[in-house]
Protein backbone atom coordinates (compact mmCIF):
# COMPACT_ATOMS: atom_id res chain seq x y z
CA UNK A 1 0.00 0.00 0.00
CA UNK A 2 1.34 3.40 -1.04
CA UNK A 3 2.23 5.71 2.15
CA UNK A 4 0.05 9.57 1.63
CA UNK A 5 1.93 11.84 -0.23
CA UNK A 6 1.49 15.57 -0.97
CA UNK A 7 0.35 16.96 -4.23
CA UNK A 8 2.83 18.19 -6.52
CA UNK A 9 2.54 21.98 -6.62
CA UNK A 10 3.18 23.68 -10.14
CA UNK A 11 1.42 26.67 -12.02
CA UNK A 12 0.75 24.93 -15.07
CA UNK A 13 -0.91 22.24 -12.65
CA UNK A 14 -4.43 21.74 -10.98
CA UNK A 15 -3.38 21.79 -7.40
CA UNK A 16 -3.07 18.92 -5.68
CA UNK A 17 -4.28 16.91 -8.53
CA UNK A 18 -0.87 14.87 -8.74
CA UNK A 19 0.34 12.54 -6.19
CA UNK A 20 4.12 13.54 -4.89
CA UNK A 21 5.83 10.29 -6.02
CA UNK A 22 9.47 10.16 -6.01
CA UNK A 23 10.58 8.16 -8.64
CA UNK A 24 8.30 10.12 -11.16
CA UNK A 25 9.75 13.61 -10.16
CA UNK A 26 13.38 11.55 -10.27
CA UNK A 27 12.63 10.45 -13.47
CA UNK A 28 10.98 13.75 -14.53
CA UNK A 29 14.23 15.32 -13.93
CA UNK A 30 16.29 13.07 -15.80
CA UNK A 31 14.12 13.71 -18.67
CA UNK A 32 13.91 17.66 -18.58
CA UNK A 33 17.53 17.79 -19.51
CA UNK A 34 18.19 15.47 -22.35
CA UNK A 35 16.34 13.30 -25.42
CA UNK A 36 15.24 10.20 -22.75
CA UNK A 37 13.96 6.79 -22.56
CA UNK A 38 11.96 6.57 -19.64
CA UNK A 39 11.19 2.63 -19.01
CA UNK A 40 8.68 2.26 -16.34
CA UNK A 41 6.13 -0.99 -15.82
CA UNK A 42 2.43 -0.41 -16.80
CA UNK A 43 0.26 1.37 -14.59
CA UNK A 44 2.74 3.30 -13.05
CA UNK A 45 2.22 6.75 -14.71
CA UNK A 46 4.72 7.37 -17.45
CA UNK A 47 1.99 9.50 -18.58
CA UNK A 48 2.68 11.63 -15.39
CA UNK A 49 6.17 11.67 -16.35
CA UNK A 50 5.86 13.30 -20.02
CA UNK A 51 3.53 15.33 -18.07
CA UNK A 52 5.91 16.97 -15.38
CA UNK A 53 8.44 17.39 -18.18
CA UNK A 54 5.72 18.75 -20.60
CA UNK A 55 4.45 21.66 -18.09
CA UNK A 56 7.82 22.61 -17.01
CA UNK A 57 9.35 23.27 -20.85
CA UNK A 58 5.94 25.05 -21.44
CA UNK A 59 6.51 27.04 -18.21
CA UNK A 60 10.54 28.21 -18.94
CA UNK A 61 10.84 27.66 -22.70
CA UNK A 62 7.35 28.24 -24.05
CA UNK A 63 6.16 26.87 -27.74
CA UNK A 64 3.88 23.68 -27.97
CA UNK A 65 4.16 20.27 -26.47
CA UNK A 66 3.26 17.42 -29.08
CA UNK A 67 2.01 14.17 -27.51
CA UNK A 68 1.97 11.07 -29.71
CA UNK A 69 -0.04 7.76 -29.05
CA UNK A 70 -0.11 4.73 -31.66
CA UNK A 71 -4.12 4.62 -30.88
CA UNK A 72 -7.48 6.60 -31.11
CA UNK A 73 -8.37 5.69 -27.47
CA UNK A 74 -5.00 6.13 -25.81
CA UNK A 75 -4.94 9.90 -27.22
CA UNK A 76 -8.48 10.66 -26.33
CA UNK A 77 -7.60 8.86 -22.57
CA UNK A 78 -4.51 11.26 -22.64
CA UNK A 79 -6.43 14.44 -23.65
CA UNK A 80 -8.67 14.00 -21.26
CA UNK A 81 -5.91 13.57 -18.26
CA UNK A 82 -4.11 16.42 -19.80
CA UNK A 83 -7.52 18.56 -19.22
CA UNK A 84 -7.99 17.03 -16.19
CA UNK A 85 -4.41 17.85 -14.39
CA UNK A 86 -3.38 21.23 -16.35
CA UNK A 87 -4.72 24.29 -16.22
CA UNK A 88 -3.58 24.78 -19.61
CA UNK A 89 -7.53 25.77 -21.16
CA UNK A 90 -8.97 22.81 -22.88
CA UNK A 91 -8.94 24.58 -26.34
CA UNK A 92 -5.00 24.91 -26.23
CA UNK A 93 -5.11 21.27 -25.67
CA UNK A 94 -6.09 19.72 -29.25
CA UNK A 95 -6.46 15.93 -30.26
CA UNK A 96 -5.10 15.26 -33.91
CA UNK A 97 -6.55 11.93 -35.80
CA UNK A 98 -7.77 10.96 -38.50
CA UNK A 99 -11.13 12.31 -37.95
CA UNK A 100 -10.06 15.58 -37.96
CA UNK A 101 -10.33 17.28 -41.46
CA UNK A 102 -6.44 18.17 -42.74
CA UNK A 103 -7.51 21.74 -43.77
CA UNK A 104 -8.86 22.27 -39.87
CA UNK A 105 -5.42 21.00 -38.69
CA UNK A 106 -3.05 23.36 -39.26
CA UNK A 107 -5.03 26.64 -37.64
CA UNK A 108 -5.39 24.18 -34.61
CA UNK A 109 -2.01 23.14 -34.37
CA UNK A 110 -0.79 26.63 -34.68
CA UNK A 111 -3.40 28.19 -31.91
CA UNK A 112 -2.55 24.99 -29.55
CA UNK A 113 -0.15 24.94 -26.36
CA UNK A 114 -0.09 20.66 -26.09
CA UNK A 115 -1.38 18.69 -29.55
CA UNK A 116 -1.92 15.11 -28.64
CA UNK A 117 -2.04 12.57 -31.82
CA UNK A 118 -2.09 9.84 -33.76
CA UNK A 119 1.48 9.73 -35.39
CA UNK A 120 0.37 8.80 -38.97
CA UNK A 121 -1.92 12.01 -38.64
CA UNK A 122 1.36 14.02 -37.73
CA UNK A 123 3.33 12.28 -40.26
CA UNK A 124 0.92 13.46 -43.31
CA UNK A 125 0.60 16.76 -41.44
CA UNK A 126 4.47 17.60 -41.82
CA UNK A 127 4.88 15.79 -45.86
CA UNK A 128 2.22 17.55 -46.95
CA UNK A 129 3.82 21.23 -44.86
CA UNK A 130 0.77 21.75 -43.18
CA UNK A 131 2.44 21.93 -39.40
CA UNK A 132 5.62 23.85 -38.36
CA UNK A 133 7.24 22.23 -35.89
CA UNK A 134 9.75 24.77 -34.96
CA UNK A 135 8.47 25.87 -31.77
CA UNK A 136 7.37 22.10 -30.68
CA UNK A 137 9.70 22.59 -27.43
CA UNK A 138 8.95 18.77 -26.06
CA UNK A 139 7.87 16.18 -28.28
CA UNK A 140 7.00 12.45 -26.49
CA UNK A 141 6.53 9.13 -27.87
CA UNK A 142 4.07 7.01 -26.50
CA UNK A 143 4.80 3.24 -26.75
CA UNK A 144 8.04 3.94 -28.35
CA UNK A 145 9.31 0.51 -28.82
CA UNK A 146 7.26 1.24 -31.67
CA UNK A 147 9.74 3.22 -33.40
CA UNK A 148 11.37 0.90 -35.77
CA UNK A 149 11.39 0.07 -40.01
CA UNK A 150 8.67 2.49 -41.24
CA UNK A 151 6.59 3.25 -37.96
CA UNK A 152 5.33 6.91 -38.33
CA UNK A 153 7.97 7.62 -35.34
CA UNK A 154 10.88 7.53 -36.75
CA UNK A 155 10.11 10.08 -39.81
CA UNK A 156 8.76 12.41 -36.67
CA UNK A 157 11.76 11.84 -35.20
CA UNK A 158 14.07 12.93 -37.80
CA UNK A 159 11.79 15.48 -39.52
CA UNK A 160 11.75 17.13 -35.27
CA UNK A 161 15.45 17.02 -34.30
CA UNK A 162 16.10 18.85 -37.93
CA UNK A 163 13.59 21.17 -37.19
CA UNK A 164 13.06 22.36 -34.06
CA UNK A 165 15.06 25.37 -32.15
CA UNK A 166 14.80 24.08 -28.95
CA UNK A 167 13.96 20.18 -29.43
CA UNK A 168 13.41 17.82 -26.79
CA UNK A 169 12.45 14.18 -27.16
CA UNK A 170 10.56 11.39 -24.28
CA UNK A 171 9.84 8.26 -25.48
CA UNK A 172 7.88 6.00 -23.07
CA UNK A 173 7.61 2.44 -23.00
CA UNK A 174 6.92 -0.61 -20.59
CA UNK A 175 8.73 -2.91 -22.87
CA UNK A 176 11.16 -1.17 -24.97
CA UNK A 177 12.73 -4.39 -26.13
CA UNK A 178 13.50 -7.90 -25.87
CA UNK A 179 17.71 -6.92 -25.59
CA UNK A 180 20.00 -4.41 -25.77
CA UNK A 181 19.92 -4.21 -29.73
CA UNK A 182 16.45 -3.38 -30.02
CA UNK A 183 16.73 -0.72 -27.11
CA UNK A 184 19.26 0.88 -29.25
CA UNK A 185 17.51 0.26 -32.05
CA UNK A 186 14.74 2.34 -30.83
CA UNK A 187 17.17 5.03 -29.24
CA UNK A 188 19.23 5.62 -32.60
CA UNK A 189 15.20 6.02 -34.28
CA UNK A 190 14.58 8.59 -32.17
CA UNK A 191 17.13 10.79 -31.42
CA UNK A 192 17.14 9.54 -27.23
CA UNK A 193 20.66 9.82 -25.52
CA UNK A 194 19.55 9.03 -22.43
CA UNK A 195 17.88 5.85 -20.75
CA UNK A 196 15.94 5.73 -17.22
CA UNK A 197 14.86 2.23 -16.57
CA UNK A 198 12.50 1.56 -13.08
CA UNK A 199 11.22 -2.04 -12.31
CA UNK A 200 8.65 -2.56 -9.79
CA UNK A 201 11.78 -4.11 -7.31
CA UNK A 202 13.34 -0.37 -7.45
CA UNK A 203 12.47 0.82 -3.63
CA UNK A 204 11.10 4.34 -5.07
CA UNK A 205 8.39 1.88 -6.73
CA UNK A 206 7.91 -0.96 -4.90
CA UNK A 207 5.58 0.50 -2.33
CA UNK A 208 2.97 1.30 -5.98
CA UNK A 209 2.85 -2.37 -6.80
CA UNK A 210 1.33 -5.18 -6.47
CA UNK A 211 3.14 -9.02 -6.10
CA UNK A 212 3.21 -10.42 -9.85
CA UNK A 213 4.22 -14.52 -10.73
CA UNK A 214 6.31 -14.55 -13.83
CA UNK A 215 6.48 -18.20 -14.95
CA UNK A 216 7.71 -18.87 -18.32
CA UNK A 217 5.92 -21.82 -20.77
CA UNK A 218 8.29 -23.21 -23.69
CA UNK A 219 6.26 -24.96 -26.57
CA UNK A 220 7.91 -27.13 -29.17
CA UNK A 221 7.24 -26.39 -32.80
CA UNK A 222 6.28 -28.99 -35.17
CA UNK A 223 8.20 -29.89 -38.12
CA UNK A 224 5.60 -28.99 -40.69
CA UNK A 225 5.62 -25.59 -39.29
CA UNK A 226 9.37 -25.51 -39.21
CA UNK A 227 9.52 -26.93 -42.80
CA UNK A 228 7.16 -23.52 -43.66
CA UNK A 229 9.88 -21.01 -41.51
CA UNK A 230 13.09 -23.28 -43.14
CA UNK A 231 11.10 -22.13 -46.69
CA UNK A 232 11.05 -18.62 -45.82
CA UNK A 233 14.35 -17.97 -44.89
CA UNK A 234 15.83 -19.29 -48.06
CA UNK A 235 14.01 -16.99 -49.67
CA UNK A 236 15.56 -14.27 -47.38
CA UNK A 237 18.83 -15.64 -47.60
CA UNK A 238 18.43 -15.13 -51.67
CA UNK A 239 17.51 -11.48 -51.02
CA UNK A 240 19.99 -10.19 -48.78
CA UNK A 241 22.52 -12.18 -51.44
CA UNK A 242 21.38 -9.51 -53.96
CA UNK A 243 21.98 -6.82 -51.45
CA UNK A 244 24.89 -7.78 -50.32
CA UNK A 245 25.97 -7.43 -54.12
CA UNK A 246 24.84 -4.19 -54.05
CA UNK A 247 27.36 -3.46 -50.81
CA UNK A 248 24.95 -2.82 -48.25
CA UNK A 249 25.39 -5.85 -46.00
CA UNK A 250 28.17 -8.13 -45.51
CA UNK A 251 25.32 -11.10 -44.07
CA UNK A 252 22.93 -13.25 -46.14
CA UNK A 253 22.12 -14.60 -42.54
CA UNK A 254 17.94 -14.54 -42.38
CA UNK A 255 18.39 -14.15 -38.77
CA UNK A 256 20.09 -10.57 -38.55
CA UNK A 257 18.87 -8.26 -36.19
CA UNK A 258 16.31 -5.10 -37.27
CA UNK A 259 19.40 -2.71 -36.66
CA UNK A 260 21.17 -3.94 -39.59
CA UNK A 261 18.09 -3.88 -41.32
CA UNK A 262 17.82 -0.18 -40.60
CA UNK A 263 21.23 0.67 -41.63
CA UNK A 264 20.97 -1.18 -45.14
CA UNK A 265 18.03 1.20 -45.65
CA UNK A 266 19.96 4.24 -44.35
CA UNK A 267 22.53 3.35 -46.92
CA UNK A 268 19.93 2.56 -49.92
CA UNK A 269 18.12 5.92 -49.11
CA UNK A 270 21.65 7.85 -49.33
CA UNK A 271 22.42 5.98 -53.24
CA UNK A 272 18.49 6.88 -53.83
CA UNK A 273 19.27 10.58 -52.93
CA UNK A 274 22.70 10.47 -55.35
CA UNK A 275 20.12 9.01 -58.17
CA UNK A 276 22.16 5.80 -57.79
CA UNK A 277 19.70 3.24 -59.20
CA UNK A 278 21.45 0.27 -57.65
CA UNK A 279 19.33 2.60 -54.76
CA UNK A 280 16.23 1.84 -55.93
CA UNK A 281 16.18 -1.55 -56.60
CA UNK A 282 18.03 -2.13 -53.23
CA UNK A 283 15.20 -0.59 -51.73
CA UNK A 284 12.41 -2.69 -53.24
CA UNK A 285 14.30 -5.84 -52.38
CA UNK A 286 14.84 -4.63 -48.90
CA UNK A 287 11.02 -4.08 -48.75
CA UNK A 288 10.49 -7.67 -49.94
CA UNK A 289 13.23 -8.82 -46.83
CA UNK A 290 10.87 -7.17 -44.35
CA UNK A 291 7.84 -8.48 -45.87
CA UNK A 292 9.15 -11.84 -45.44
CA UNK A 293 10.36 -11.91 -42.20
CA UNK A 294 6.77 -10.64 -40.93
CA UNK A 295 5.97 -14.20 -42.16
CA UNK A 296 8.47 -15.82 -40.56
CA UNK A 297 7.75 -14.07 -37.14
CA UNK A 298 3.93 -14.78 -37.81
CA UNK A 299 4.70 -18.28 -38.29
CA UNK A 300 6.97 -18.70 -35.27
CA UNK A 301 5.49 -16.79 -32.87
CA UNK A 302 1.73 -16.34 -33.49
CA UNK A 303 0.12 -19.21 -35.94
CA UNK A 304 0.06 -20.84 -39.19
CA UNK A 305 -3.53 -19.41 -39.76
CA UNK A 306 -1.89 -16.25 -39.13
CA UNK A 307 0.77 -16.43 -41.63
CA UNK A 308 -2.11 -17.81 -44.26
CA UNK A 309 -3.15 -15.00 -43.91
CA UNK A 310 -1.17 -12.00 -44.06
CA UNK A 311 0.10 -14.09 -47.38
CA UNK A 312 -3.79 -13.70 -48.58
CA UNK A 313 -3.29 -10.03 -47.98
CA UNK A 314 -0.25 -9.99 -50.13
CA UNK A 315 -1.73 -11.73 -52.55
CA UNK A 316 -4.58 -9.18 -52.75
CA UNK A 317 -2.15 -6.70 -52.82
CA UNK A 318 0.22 -7.98 -55.33
CA UNK A 319 -3.02 -7.80 -57.48
CA UNK A 320 -4.25 -4.62 -57.15
CA UNK A 321 -3.71 -1.54 -59.23
CA UNK A 322 -0.32 0.23 -57.98
CA UNK A 323 1.14 -2.85 -56.08
CA UNK A 324 4.73 -2.81 -55.53
CA UNK A 325 7.62 -4.70 -57.07
CA UNK A 326 7.80 -6.23 -53.88
CA UNK A 327 4.53 -7.67 -53.15
CA UNK A 328 4.41 -8.94 -56.69
CA UNK A 329 7.70 -10.19 -57.04
CA UNK A 330 7.64 -11.97 -53.62
CA UNK A 331 3.79 -13.52 -54.45
CA UNK A 332 5.56 -15.01 -57.71
CA UNK A 333 8.44 -16.53 -56.15
CA UNK A 334 8.22 -20.23 -56.74
CA UNK A 335 9.96 -20.89 -52.88
CA UNK A 336 7.27 -18.46 -51.55
CA UNK A 337 4.48 -20.47 -53.58
CA UNK A 338 5.51 -23.57 -51.84
CA UNK A 339 5.73 -22.13 -48.30
CA UNK A 340 2.61 -21.32 -49.11
CA UNK A 341 0.94 -24.56 -50.01
CA UNK A 342 2.86 -25.66 -46.80
CA UNK A 343 1.00 -23.29 -44.91
CA UNK A 344 -2.40 -24.66 -46.66
CA UNK A 345 -1.97 -27.96 -46.12
CA UNK A 346 -1.57 -27.47 -42.31
CA UNK A 347 -4.14 -28.28 -40.48
CA UNK A 348 -2.78 -28.37 -36.84
CA UNK A 349 -2.38 -25.56 -34.31
CA UNK A 350 0.38 -23.54 -32.89
CA UNK A 351 1.22 -25.43 -29.51
CA UNK A 352 0.55 -22.22 -27.51
CA UNK A 353 -2.80 -22.74 -28.13
CA UNK A 354 -3.38 -25.97 -26.34
CA UNK A 355 -1.09 -24.39 -23.64
CA UNK A 356 -2.98 -21.49 -23.46
CA UNK A 357 -6.07 -23.41 -22.74
CA UNK A 358 -4.49 -25.59 -20.54
CA UNK A 359 -3.28 -22.71 -18.19
CA UNK A 360 -6.57 -20.71 -18.21
CA UNK A 361 -8.09 -24.40 -17.01
CA UNK A 362 -5.67 -23.97 -14.13
CA UNK A 363 -6.58 -20.26 -13.41
CA UNK A 364 -10.23 -20.28 -13.90
CA UNK A 365 -10.58 -23.87 -12.44
CA UNK A 366 -8.43 -25.42 -9.93
CA UNK A 367 -7.27 -22.21 -8.64
CA UNK A 368 -11.12 -20.78 -8.84
CA UNK A 369 -10.30 -17.22 -10.71
CA UNK A 370 -12.40 -15.37 -11.99
CA UNK A 371 -11.41 -13.42 -15.04
CA UNK A 372 -8.33 -14.38 -17.28
CA UNK A 373 -7.14 -11.34 -19.43
CA UNK A 374 -5.37 -13.74 -22.71
CA UNK A 375 -2.84 -10.87 -24.72
CA UNK A 376 -1.41 -11.65 -28.04
CA UNK A 377 0.47 -10.04 -30.89
CA UNK A 378 -1.91 -10.43 -33.58
CA UNK A 379 -5.61 -9.60 -34.07
CA UNK A 380 -5.32 -12.96 -36.54
CA UNK A 381 -3.77 -15.12 -32.97
CA UNK A 382 -6.79 -12.66 -31.39
CA UNK A 383 -9.58 -13.88 -33.57
CA UNK A 384 -8.31 -17.33 -34.10
CA UNK A 385 -7.91 -17.77 -29.94
CA UNK A 386 -11.08 -16.69 -29.67
CA UNK A 387 -12.44 -19.17 -32.14
CA UNK A 388 -10.56 -22.15 -30.31
CA UNK A 389 -10.95 -21.10 -26.42
CA UNK A 390 -15.05 -20.50 -27.16
CA UNK A 391 -15.20 -24.65 -26.68
CA UNK A 392 -14.60 -24.52 -23.39
CA UNK A 393 -14.72 -20.69 -21.61
CA UNK A 394 -16.95 -17.87 -22.39
CA UNK A 395 -14.18 -15.60 -24.31
CA UNK A 396 -14.36 -11.88 -26.60
CA UNK A 397 -11.94 -10.47 -28.32
CA UNK A 398 -10.72 -7.21 -27.63
CA UNK A 399 -8.68 -5.48 -31.24
CA UNK A 400 -8.01 -2.05 -32.51
CA UNK A 401 -10.32 0.33 -34.74
CA UNK A 402 -7.89 0.17 -37.68
CA UNK A 403 -8.60 -2.39 -40.64
CA UNK A 404 -5.01 -2.62 -41.82
CA UNK A 405 -4.34 -6.42 -41.23
CA UNK A 406 -7.61 -7.08 -43.41
CA UNK A 407 -9.44 -8.39 -40.55
CA UNK A 408 -12.40 -6.46 -38.47
CA UNK A 409 -11.60 -3.59 -36.20
CA UNK A 410 -13.74 -2.66 -33.08
CA UNK A 411 -15.45 0.70 -32.62
CA UNK A 412 -14.21 2.91 -29.90
CA UNK A 413 -18.01 2.50 -28.49
CA UNK A 414 -17.27 -1.49 -28.69
CA UNK A 415 -14.22 -1.37 -26.74
CA UNK A 416 -15.75 0.70 -23.88
CA UNK A 417 -18.25 -1.92 -23.98
CA UNK A 418 -16.60 -5.19 -23.91
CA UNK A 419 -14.48 -3.68 -21.45
CA UNK A 420 -17.41 -2.74 -18.94
CA UNK A 421 -19.01 -5.95 -19.49
CA UNK A 422 -15.16 -7.85 -18.52
CA UNK A 423 -15.15 -5.60 -15.46
CA UNK A 424 -18.79 -7.09 -14.91
CA UNK A 425 -17.78 -10.19 -15.13
CA UNK A 426 -20.43 -10.43 -17.59
CA UNK A 427 -17.48 -13.18 -19.33
CA UNK A 428 -14.61 -14.67 -17.79
CA UNK A 429 -11.51 -14.60 -20.60
CA UNK A 430 -10.87 -11.79 -22.66
CA UNK A 431 -8.61 -12.08 -25.47
CA UNK A 432 -6.48 -8.65 -26.46
CA UNK A 433 -4.09 -7.32 -28.74
CA UNK A 434 -1.49 -4.94 -27.42
CA UNK A 435 -4.43 -1.90 -27.84
CA UNK A 436 -5.23 -2.98 -24.10
CA UNK A 437 -1.86 -3.13 -22.40
CA UNK A 438 -1.06 -0.24 -23.85
CA UNK A 439 -4.50 1.58 -22.91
Amino acid sequence: MATEATGIDHPLLVDDFLQSRRYQLRLADAAVDDHTLVCLPTGLGKTTVSLLVTVRRLHETGGTAVFLAPTKPLVQQHAEFYREATTIPDDEIVVFTGDVKPSDRAALFADARVVIATPQVIENDLVGNRIDIRDVTHLTFDECHRATGDYAYVYIAERYHADAAAPLVTGMSASPGGDTEEIETVCENLGLRNVEVMTESDADVDEYTHDTDVRWEQVTLPDEVIAIRDALNEVITDRLETLKSLGVTNTTNPDLSQKDLNKMRGQLKRMMDNDQSDGYKGMSTHAEVMKLRRAVELVETQSVESVRRYFERQREAARSSGASKASQRMIADPAVREAMRKAEAFDGLHPKFSQARILLAETLGINGGERAILFTESRDTAEALVEFLSASFDVRKFVGQGDKEGSDGMSQTQQQETLQEFKAGEFEVLVSTSVAEEG
